[in-house]
């Protein structure tokens, strides 16, 4: 027999959420703001970034931007086949798009509450749900929500590439820029009549490249995303644009890597456009809502969880700029951004027991436990 979590997850996945397509975004909150509202949580919607919708819920209607413990996610998913939006499974693995990242943990919120409406024990609770639209872009309804004061002692926030239940220690900072050549135009015959942007931008790149030897999860990354320019393959290209994506450990690794990026612009006489940074964060596990979470998770698993290094982005950064708290963590899976995103669905039926441990530990009445913090470098 499916569980609420279960159910809501192939339905969740059917939504076909892409970042873009604000219009899906709207609808998939207007289905939240229902299930959560008839269950008897307070619901507010806003709209702060491009059009991006947020919702945000409470047990406590005097307190819907201060609750003891926010459960937070993205809806919104990167572009996928059709076929994608509907959840499959292959033994123990459930497939679809967004099941990883990250609507498997909205499905969990929506049969924890509806568990705790069911016992008449919800109001007994202080916690809140917050779900934002746009983290797959570069928009942040994050900051739409914290400027609007929400401001909770500690963010639950399971958008993690770590093995399951581990917890993130660091999540790498992330600089994206675009790397951009000018030449002069020539016919592709003759040109050295020309002065070729793309010659320009290879050179650059290969210089690049050779600082980012034997990358791996403890070192600084680089990614060459996209290169485009040019519109014919018989001409010389007047401009050439790489999108580039550098993940780095600490503030003074990228003060390095921007000395670096400027030395080859000037070189080969480029120009860079930045259009993205995010601080790295780094969690102390021995903190008390932290270690509150990671025994819960040896309550349910049988095993303590793990620290780990990540390297994907998430909005983490900026809940921690706000002085919010974050634990990383999620279930067993893989393949985000892939045709083979998957979830273990012996780990995803651990998390709804997980986080209600969590939440009798932390937030229930009478519960005492003291906030934990969480360092975010600043930039």
């Amino acid at each position: 027999m499916k569980t609420e979590a279960e159910k809501q997850l192939a339905n969740l996945v059917s939504m076909p959420t892409i970042s873009a397509d604000t219009t899906a975004n709207d609808m998939a909150l207007d289905y939240l703001e229902d299930y959560f509202s008839r269950r008897g949580m307070f619901v507010r919607r806003d709209r702060f970034v491009k059009g991006h919708g947020t919702l945000l819920a409470s047990t406590r209607k005097d307190n819907l931007y201060t609750p003891k413990v926010l459960l937070s996610a993205h809806i919104d998913v990167v572009p996928a086949d059709e076929a994608l939006f509907t959840l499959r499974s292959d033994g123990d693995k459930l497939i679809g798009r967004g099941v990883y990242d990250m609507k498997f943990s909205i499905a969990g919120y929506q049969q924890i509450v509806d568990e705790l409406y069911r016992k008449g024990s919800l109001a007994d609770y202080d916690f809140g749900i917050a779900i934002v639209t746009d983290e797959e872009t570069t928009d942040r309804g994050v900051h739409g929500l914290t400027a609007a004061g929400l401001k909770p002692q500690v963010c639950v926030l399971p958008d993690s590439t770590a093995p399951g239940w581990a917890i993130e220690t660091i999540a790498k900072g992330y600089w994206r820029f675009d790397l951009i050549a000018q030449g002069r135009t020539a016919h592709g015959g003759r040109p050295w009549e020309g002065e070729s942007a793309s010659f320009k931008l290879l050179q650059a790149l290969h210089e690049l490249k050779g600082h980012f030897t034997d990358q791996n999860i403890k070192t600084d990354s680089l990614n060459i995303g996209q290169i485009h320019g040019g519109d014919a393959n018989n001409k010389v290209p007047a401009e050439m644009v790489a999108g580039l994506d550098i993940r780095y450990l600490t503030n003074k690794n990228l003060a390095e890597k921007k000395k670096l990026v400027h030395g080859i612009c000037q070189k080969y006489n480029l120009n860079y456009r930045e259009y993205a940074i995010a601080a790295p964060v780094v969690t102390d596990t021995e903190l008390p809502l932290i270690k509150a979470y990671r025994e819960s998770v040896k309550q349910v698993t049988g095993k303590q969880p793990e620290p780990f290094i990540s390297c994907a982005g998430s909005d983490a950064p900026y809940f921690a700029e706000a002085g919010i708290s974050c634990i990383i963590s999620c279930c067993e899976g893989g393949g985000h951004h892939t045709e083979q995103e998957w979830i273990s669905r012996k780990s995803f039926l651990q998390f709804v027991p997980i986080i209600h441990h969590y939440l009798n530990l932390t937030c229930k009445a009478h519960s005492s436990a003291p906030a934990v913090s969480t360092k975010v470098e600043k930039v």
